[in-house]
């Protein structure tokens, strides 16, 4: 292992760990604050104010035209972050604009007034997002995400202050929205404090193409990817209605809490780790085998976990007033822990300068699961229908991503499986375990139930794995303590 190597592998292991800090430390709050919300506000409450989010979620891809990415790739100049401060923010404010015209359309498609007012609001986050994504951008490609901490803590400190506090006011709906809008705000406030670069309004029309050229393509695939993240949304909201929208946008917060957010903290530190291992095609190689074994090791457990204890958690933590998402979360937890396995595929292939092979899976993606999902809110009309076409889609999709990496690697696949093998015994040792939990505690009380199949599960998946893997989890503590040494 080259020194080159040795060091990005050190940054690349304290990023993440800041990383993980940083999200984890905010998003729990938003999770705590989420639980509180569920039970003041309705269900159509969540499912108004998802209108709104996500039409902004799809627009929001085109609010950074894929500039963060390209200034991360490209060498660091002056006059390119300049450029690319004055490029994100007239993107910002053209699509408020845009949105505020637009946003009648909302309305009809969803057939619900309220999407229109919701959604003219939450557009003013495209410029004052546009004002911090140059720092967070340069925080990223330095890989300096200790100081990211501070306005991921504030963001998800100041969103579920506001909304609690509207929420109690009687605010409804508007309480997620505003709330939204205020964490924003304070966010780009606070990369301000902790990022000293401050833009002088320098712009190279050169330079601009440059970003642009490389950005569009980092857009186009990103545009895809967030469509079809989200379209399973749109189709909730506009054939099922705000209620069932909002149970469906609740089942996917632990999962997302737990296992999306999860890969993409590390996705986050891996695309600029892989752009300095580009030209070290053997580093890059094993730095990717040895990435999806250690992400894996946390997923697959967490996903099995979440699907078997769906409905003490629910219980437990919204009360039965969400009852309908208790047969909703087990899909999502394997939707997402699917998605663990093949999403920062994508940022090898960006950092290898095609991110066209991402467009290409992304099209091919669409054209499985939009008539599933057609199906699923047309015929069956329910949305647990519409969550096991996601995972249908999603373990379609994963394996063609597997075989195109494995090409690009010139790695066989069952070269990457091996990786997942240890930890799918464990996980499938864990399920047997939960599962007899489960079983033992039931007519009592959910929080118990739930406390005894979690500690059940936690307690036999680290002895498998330490039986199995032992030596990979003395060496991943060794170079996580040694890396975090040098902070």
């Amino acid at each position: 292992m080259g020194q080159k190597e040795v060091n990005v592998l050190g940054s690349t292991v304290r990023g993440t760990f800041w990383a993980y800090i940083s999200t984890y430390s905010g998003k729990i709050l938003v999770f705590i604050s989420a639980i509180i919300l569920a039970r003041l506000l309705l269900k159509e409450d969540f499912g108004v104010a998802g209108y709104a989010l996500v039409v902004i979620g799809f627009l929001d891809v085109l609010s950074d035209l894929g500039i963060g990415a390209a200034l991360i790739y490209h060498r660091e100049d002056e006059t390119a972050i300049d450029t690319a401060f004055i490029l994100n923010l007239l993107a910002g404010v053209v699509l408020c604009g845009l949105t505020l015209l637009l946003a009648p359309l909302a309305g009809e498609f969803f057939n619900d007034a309220r999407a229109i007012p919701v959604t003219r609001v939450l557009s003013f986050t495209f410029p004052i997002t546009a004002l911090g994504n140059i720092h967070d951008s340069l925080l990223r490609k330095n890989l300096t995400f200790k100081r990211k901490f501070i306005p991921d803590f504030v963001k998800a400190t100041g969103k579920g202050v506001i909304s609690i506090v509207l929420a109690l006011w009687g605010f409804g709906y508007w309480s997620l929205i505003i709330g939204q809008m205020g964490g924003t705000a304070v966010a780009v406030i606070a990369y301000w404090v902790v990022m000293p670069w401050r833009p002088t309004f320098r712009f190279d029309k050169t330079i601009a193409r440059s970003l642009l050229g490389y950005g569009s393509k980092i857009a186009a695939v990103t545009a895809l990817g967030v469509f079809l993240l989200n379209v399973d949304y749109l189709f909730v909201g506009r054939f099922l209605g705000a209620a069932a929208l909002g149970v469906y946008t609740l089942a996917f917060r632990i999962p997302e809490l737990l296992i999306k957010q999860f890969s993409g903290i590390v996705g986050r530190v891996l695309f600029p780790a892989y752009v300095k291992l580009r030209d070290n095609t053997a580093a890059l190689h094993r730095g990717f085998l040895l990435t999806m074994r250690y992400v894996t090791m946390v997923t697959i457990p967490l996903g099995l976990g979440l699907a078997l204890v769906a409905e003490p958690l629910v219980l437990t933590l919204f009360t039965a007033k969400w009852a309908e998402a208790i047969d909703v979360i087990p899909a999502i937890a394997i939707y997402t822990l699917i998605r663990s396995i093949t999403q920062n595929i994508g940022h090898l292939f960006k950092a290898q300068g095609r991110p066209e092979i991402l467009t290409k899976l992304a099209v091919l993606q669409a054209f499985i699961l939009l008539p599933g999902l057609w199906w699923a809110v047309t015929g069956p009309a329910t949305i647990v229908a519409v969550a096991w076409v996601q995972v249908a889609s999603a373990g379609i999709n994963g394996a063609i991503t597997l075989i195109v990496a494995a090409r690009m690697l010139q790695t066989p696949v069952r070269t990457m499986l091996a990786t997942l093998q240890p930890t799918i015994i464990g996980g499938g040792i864990m399920t047997a375990a939960v599962m007899l939990a489960l079983s033992l505690t039931t007519g009592l009380w959910p929080i118990v139930r739930l406390v005894t199949a979690v500690a059940a599960g936690a307690l036999i998946y680290s002895l498998t794995l330490w039986w199995l893997q032992r030596d990979i989890i003395i060496t991943a503590g060794t170079r996580l303590r040694a890396a975090l040494g040098k902070n």
